[in-house]
């Protein structure tokens, strides 16, 4: 892959860098809360039926509760995302 050459790395000192290191745990950390909101689905229609389809999976939107729940855990994990990005040295 080019960039990754022994002889040929990419050290992240200038700020174009890190905006871009940015954006791809943006957009990484996003993948992931889709994976967990559909997790959550499959999670909630096993409960409710012990049985589903990909169908069930991709018109199910979470109700009630769960969605309320989700709500509540999506704001936790973007706090955290954005408080790591915030802090100087990412510690």
């Amino acid at each position: 892959m080019p960039g990754f050459a022994n002889d040929d790395a990419v050290h992240l000192d200038r700020p174009e860098h890190l905006d871009a290191l940015f954006g791809i745990t943006m957009e990484l950390a996003s993948e992931l809360w889709v994976m967990r909101d559909r997790l959550a689905v499959i999670e909630q229609l096993l409960d409710e039926r012990g049985t589903l389809t990909r169908d069930d999976i991709e018109r199910t939107q979470p109700q009630g509760e769960n969605a309320e729940r989700l709500a509540r855990e999506r704001e936790r994990f973007l706090t955290r995302v954005f408080e790591s990005a915030a802090r100087p040295g990412g510690k």
